[in-house]
């Protein structure tokens, strides 16, 4: 009992984080109903891209909650993983989280500049938006699932290291499966604009992603 009352109040700040993010979305869905119907519909992208006719879906406010939500729900999945892995005090390392929180936002929305920029450049953006917004609902899932996740983990310290695999393994496994589908979907796209393919899928996808992992790995 003594434990509970002790570990609590560190675990809190997390549940904090977890409530606040389902109000948000939950707001947000409220205001902007069909939106977020294709976000559930991940496939849904196509009329919701034909049907605009000016600036950019990333800046709306339920896209902006949501991307909240996914690196608050990435960034917290990994710190809890962090702790497991480490067998250390979530109390001991919140600045932990605040660095993988900064990172991880940092490189997201690095990421999204260079995209636009190159998509500018070859003059492909307007081709290329239902593949960015597919994707961008896909990573807002997936982070919307980390976040419960990292729930879990966090009123649960002592889980099965397997588990924690199995969850981050299948994150990564089905943001791959979701990106080759994406790719088989929009190859005549590709296909037109090969510099663009190469320099997307090799530049933009495996290059950061093998740099963050080696960085969270040797961190």
């Amino acid at each position: 009992m003594d434990t509970i009352i002790r570990d609590f109040p560190y675990q809190n700040w997390i549940t904090i984080i977890f409530v606040v993010c389902l109000i948000s979305l939950a707001v947000a869905k409220s205001f902007y109903y069909q939106q977020f119907v294709d976000f559930i519909n991940l496939r849904g992208a196509d009329r919701y891209i034909s049907n605009r006719t000016r600036g950019s879906f990333f800046f709306e406010p339920l896209q902006l909650v949501l991307l909240i939500i996914q690196c608050t729900g990435i960034s917290l999945l990994i710190f809890t993983a962090y702790c497991i892995y480490y067998e250390v005090e979530f109390r001991d390392n919140i600045k932990v989280f605040g660095l993988v929180l900064l990172g991880y936002s940092l490189f997201e929305v690095f990421k999204f500049l260079v995209e636009r920029f190159i998509s500018y450049a070859l003059r492909f953006y307007n081709r290329i938006q239902p593949f960015l917004y597919k994707r961008l609902n896909l990573k807002n899932a997936l982070g919307l699932f980390a976040l419960c996740c990292s729930l879990v983990f966090a009123y649960h310290q002592d889980i099965n290291h397997q588990i924690v695999y199995i969850i981050l393994s299948s994150i990564v496994f089905i943001y791959f499966i979701y990106q080759l589908w994406l790719l088989r979907l929009y190859r005549d796209d590709f296909i037109r604009f090969p510099f663009y393919f190469i320099l997307y899928f090799c530049t933009l996808e495996i290059a950061p992603y093998f740099i963050l992992y080696k960085f969270i790995a040797n961190g």
